[in-house]
């Protein structure tokens, strides 16, 4: 009996998870207890992408604030300017980001003092993957890829991670960059939780992993990054 309902669970949170329209996504159950009402989008990080900088820092912070989904939205820009006048947040910033993207590690002490500093139950970072113009396969394309994580600012804990590319062919008038990231955090927007619920399919999704985890306690499921 444990055997047969280990199997449907199994089949039940591969067919959720196989309703999502993006390369990836991975919801913790801690999403479940998270209903964060302020939200602080740290600026981006771009890589080899720095043209991108300004605009995803915009976008990003814009979309989230014309969602409705929280009281208040500390965007990026407002950020850099705190940096810039203060050395301790801009050090804290620094150091969290640097742990996560090289360790793995959200640093639960960093996080809880950048949740105090910008006033903000919940932390976005965003990554730059890809951003300009160039060619696949003898066609022009234009392309944009964003990586997306939601951090519980006062446990450090990695809410919901995701990532995507939006990719469009043209002729003789580039796309602009700009609209192709709107449409792509309109994306990824409705594959992240949101501020006091979740979507029924996303609920029994945790739940089922919760249960996977009593039944199996030996057991960890994993996704692909």
């Amino acid at each position: 009996m444990m055997k047969k309902m280990s199997l449907v669970i199994v089949a039940l949170l591969f067919t959720i998870t196989g309703c999502s329209g993006i390369k990836f996504s991975q919801l913790s159950p801690d999403a479940m207890d998270f209903h964060p009402k302020t939200i602080a989008v740290l600026p981006a990080t771009v890589g080899e992408h720095e043209s991108a900088r300004d605009t995803i820092d915009t976008v990003v912070s814009r979309k989230l604030a014309e969602s409705g989904w929280y009281d208040n939205v500390v965007d990026a820009v407002t950020i850099k300017n705190q940096i810039a006048t203060s050395e301790e947040l801009s050090g804290n910033i620094q150091s969290y980001i640097q742990k996560l993207n090289t360790m793995g590690v959200s640093d639960p002490a960093i996080s809880s003092r950048l949740k105090d500093f910008l006033n903000s139950d919940a932390l976005l970072l965003t990554y730059v993957t890809s951003w300009g113009y160039g060619r696949s396969e003898g066609n022009k394309i234009a392309r944009v890829g964003l990586g997306l994580k939601l951090i519980d600012a006062s446990k450090g804990t990695i809410i919901w991670k995701a990532n995507h590319e939006q990719v469009e062919e043209y002729w003789a008038v580039k796309p602009s960059l700009e609209k192709m990231a709107e449409k792509l955090m309109t994306v990824l927007m409705k594959e992240m939780p949101q501020l006091r619920t979740l979507p029924i399919l996303v609920m029994l999704r945790l739940a089922l992993v919760a249960q996977w985890k009593i039944m199996n306690p030996y057991f960890s499921l994993k996704a692909s990054p």
